[in-house]
């Protein structure tokens, strides 16, 4: 009798186990369920691997616990077609929580109503007060209303071979080197005595595209407004005279930036280089993969620690990272803290400037940090941040239109072509002002063809 009752209560005991067991797989099956549907996704886009680097690193390490229920769903795309990508997707209504754009892309993205404004992110004006003004109009849309947020700022400047100078151009000091290099007739002249001294082995640039950064950013205004080009004659013709001249002094190398023949030239035969920060971080970078392009001129590389600074004949920007959120995305609260702490909050940009080398795009930490003198061996110990700061502190630009890019680098194609003898200036300027108005048909300023057209079909196939 005790046997059966120990049997049935033992049945019992393992029945009630078992849904126990059961129920608690069910609850936590549940559960699972409940957590999977609680998570926040974010949606985040880019080209390159900047902010996703500094996000893993930095970020990620010291936010644990606010983003333990977050998962990042990142986005990677060439950056052919990028652009077009992120306004298509913003066309189609498609949340991107996040997405980041350079200061080409900065006229597109800025003025484009399905990307959120910096205070609907709840980022306030008392946020922004250390960024640097030009950052702020590059990520500010017509109406002056700041919809992206840099975290990075790339002041352009010139680097220039200091033994090239002491040996070719009697030059010694970085201040006379400056003086030789402050405006365009100056660089020009510089180009031309070097050439010469060094029986032209030397030459002042790997291509006239380097000097066209600086163009733009002399240019005092838009280039198309009310529906026309704003580009006089005279300007054009300026430019025109001004590549075809560095091409007549033998002040052009004829490589193309970032290929192998210009690494190369980085080590030998090219005197100076259009940079920015992103293209000459110091080796001491905890990011490798974005260290620095000039490859050759790492630790070891003849031309390391033989580079000097000088400023451009003009203030140029070239490159950055510049964050933005959909108008659509239901988490613009998350999105705003995560944007504040990498564009605004002082102690995080100070830990990704020393952490990554990065000139991070917060005045009084680049300040703050140019006063250690921080040596860079690639600059022969020169202190880089303070180098950048003076640049982005004489910054002076131009907001730029939707239109800029694309029609600058129309007339640079028609420099080059000109300064290579493929085709008169005269119709230099023609093709480039027909090119223009074939492009966009909302502009209304037809140009009227020179009468007397020497262009041959090579050179329209060369330009058009």
């Amino acid at each position: 009798m005790r046997m059966t009752v120990s049997i049935d209560r033992l049945t019992a005991l393992l029945l009630a186990a078992a849904l126990l067991v059961f129920s608690c797989a069910s609850c936590r099956s549940t559960t699972e369920e409940a957590d999977d549907t609680s998570k926040t996704v974010l949606t985040v886009m880019s080209w390159n691997d900047d902010f996703r680097h500094a996000m893993e690193t930095y970020y990620l390490p010291r936010h644990a616990k606010e983003m333990a229920n977050v998962e990042i769903r990142w986005v990677s795309d060439e950056i052919v077609g990028y652009r077009q990508n992120v306004e298509n997707r913003l066309l189609d209504g498609e949340v991107i929580d996040l997405f980041v754009g350079d200061d080409q892309m900065a006229p597109f993205f800025a003025n484009n109503p399905g990307t959120a404004t910096l205070a609907q992110l709840g980022i306030t004006e008392a946020d922004l007060a250390a960024q640097y003004p030009y950052t702020r109009l590059l990520g500010s849309d017509a109406d002056g209303v700041q919809r992206g947020s840099a975290m990075n700022a790339e002041p352009g400047i010139l680097l220039y071979r200091a033994d090239y100078a002491a040996q070719y151009l009697d030059v010694t000091r970085p201040e006379q080197m400056a003086l030789m290099l402050s405006s365009w007739d100056t660089f020009l002249e510089t180009a031309r005595t070097l050439g010469e001294r060094s029986g032209g082995n030397v030459r002042m640039l790997s291509d006239s595209s380097e000097i066209w950064r600086a163009i733009d950013g002399e240019m005092t205004g838009q280039w198309v407004t009310d529906g026309q080009l704003s580009v006089d004659d005279d300007t054009l013709n300026r430019w025109l005279t001004y590549v075809k001249s560095l091409n007549s002094a033998k002040g052009l190398a004829g490589v193309k930036p970032f290929d192998d023949d210009w690494q190369n030239a980085v080590s030998d035969g090219v005197f100076c280089f259009f940079a920015a920060p992103w293209l000459n971080k110091s080796v001491a970078s905890d990011n490798a993969d974005i260290t620095t392009l000039f490859t050759t001129a790492k630790k070891g590389g003849v031309s390391f620690g033989k580079f000097k600074t000088a400023p451009a004949p003009h203030g140029f920007v070239y490159g950055g990272n510049w964050l933005y959120s959909s108008a659509n995305s239901p988490n613009h609260e998350l999105v705003g803290q995560i944007v504040r702490t990498f564009t605004c909050d002082d102690a995080f940009m100070r830990l990704l400037a020393l952490g990554n080398m990065e000139f991070v795009n917060h005045s009084d930490v680049i300040e703050e940090l140019s006063s250690l003198e921080i040596a860079n061996p690639l600059f022969d110990g020169l202190d880089a941040f303070s180098v950048y700061h003076r640049a982005a502190m004489d910054m002076s630009l131009a907001a730029p239109s939707v239109y800029d890019s694309t029609v600058s680098t129309m007339l640079y194609n028609q420099a080059k072509a000109c300064a290579q003898g493929k085709v008169t200036q005269e119709n230099a300027v023609y093709n480039f002002r027909n090119n223009v108005w074939k492009k966009y048909d909302t502009l209304t300023d037809q140009p009227q063809k020179p009468d007397q057209t020497q262009a041959t079909q090579a050179s329209q196939k060369a330009v058009g």
